[in-house]
């Protein structure tokens, strides 16, 4: 391995917001850097219900096929980490640990002669859940910030998104790797780069260096034929929530917001999960944005991106600004919406009965987005975080 440099992340390019995110990386990578930047990714493995779907379908071949691909990209995924671990002088970049495994993270971070550089896609530098959010509360949890990790245990938080019995020691380690220098972190935005400051101990902001993905060209290109009309004669939906079926993105707040406002008819764009109770007035309809969701959005008075950790740049969130009527976020501190201008998306009570009351003004006043200053925002979050890439490789380099 000739390199100087590499790369080396938990998520491959895909079709998952990160997916679409290391897509984008893995492009413009191979543009600025001529070849010089290798990028090494971890394959998906095949998921289980997909299996099952071929096994029940007969695909015997289609299966083989899958999982032959899966080895082969795994023995090289190997061989590439195993080059990295011999050559302690080539320069690393690491994305994603949690998928990555966070006893290899942190034995390629502690094996590097020069210091590495983590780009933070998430909250797993200080919280093992990734997703910094406790069950039935409505606001990001940040304990561990304040307190230290013996909250952990305290609040039962578990590894997220597979079980890791080293996760547990790798906030506290990263967190004395950074404060020594020996590993250095880009943040995406500026709460995020605010949370790493206060981990990290550190004198002065980290970089931030902002967020593009592979199919964002594609959604700022059709904004003028995405946005709908101000006023329609019959909305599909009043309101549909943009994101998985998870606590921390807001799935479970939207559903008591939905029994609070049962006049209301909420959609989801995905299969009620089994055992997540909901009432009359939510629909469940599973849709991609290729699939039917872009549609949705257009028939839908609102569209709510509610989520309740630390988050950073969201896709859900930045194409429901671009493509929808009106946005809802739920107030809270320390994420990328709070960045926001007012006038630019609805920010409600993150507490649910406030958060009716809320909505339902909104619905009697007719609110809008401000026009002018959604017609900036998009402009500016492209212009600006278009290239950060390059940003980000002026860091690493």
């Amino acid at each position: 391995m000739s390199n100087t440099y590499v790369v080396i992340s938990g998520i491959p390019a895909g079709d998952s917001g990160t997916g679409r995110f290391v897509a984008h990386l893995k492009s413009r990578i191979g543009e600025l850097s001529s070849g010089s930047i290798r990028l090494i990714t971890k394959p998906e493995r095949p998921a289980l219900w997909l299996v099952k779907m071929w096994m029940q379908q007969r695909a015997y071949k289609h299966l083989l096929q899958e999982l032959v691909l899966f080895s082969i990209l795994t023995w090289r995924f190997w061989i590439g980490v195993f080059g990295v671990m011999i050559r302690p002088n080539m320069q690393l970049m690491l994305l994603h640990p949690q998928n990555l495994g966070y006893q290899l993270s942190l034995r390629l971070l502690e094996s590097r002669k020069e210091p590495p550089l983590i780009y933070l896609l998430d909250s797993s530098f200080f919280c093992i859940s990734s997703y910094n959010h406790l069950p039935n509360e409505s606001f990001a949890c940040l304990r561990c910030l304040k307190s230290g990790f013996d909250q952990i245990l305290q609040n039962n938080c578990k590894p997220f998104p597979r079980a890791d019995k080293y996760a547990i020691n790798f906030a506290p380690r990263l967190q004395k790797l950074v404060r020594s220098g020996h590993v250095k972190v880009a943040a995406q935005n500026l709460r995020q780069a605010e949370l790493a400051q206060k981990h990290f101990g550190l004198s002065s902001l980290p970089s931030v260096v902002g967020l593009w993905t592979r199919d964002w060209d594609d959604v700022f290109d059709q904004k003028n034929e995405s946005l709908v009309d101000s006023v329609i004669s019959q909305y599909s939906w009043d309101i549909l929530f943009h994101g998985h079926a998870l606590d921390a993105k807001g799935a479970s707040w939207i559903v008591k917001l939905a029994v609070l406002c049962p006049e209301l008819r909420f959609m989801f764009p995905f299969a009620r999960p089994k055992g997540f109770e909901a009432s009359s007035n939510c629909f469940f309809i599973p849709c991609s944005w290729e699939s039917g969701l872009q549609e949705e959005i257009k028939k839908s008075r609102y569209v709510a991106v509610p989520s309740l950790w630390s988050a950073p740049i969201e896709g859900a969130l930045v194409k429901s600004i671009v493509c929808a009527r009106g946005v809802i976020v739920a107030e809270n501190l320390s994420s990328f919406c709070d960045e926001l201008p007012n006038g630019l998306v609805l920010k409600i009570s993150a507490i649910p009965k406030f958060a009716a009351q809320d909505l339902r003004k909104a619905i009697e006043c007719n609110w809008l987005p401000d026009e002018s200053i959604k017609s900036v925002w998009i402009s500016d979050f492209r212009n600006l975080q278009s290239n950060f890439v390059k940003k980000l490789l002026t860091l690493f380099v």
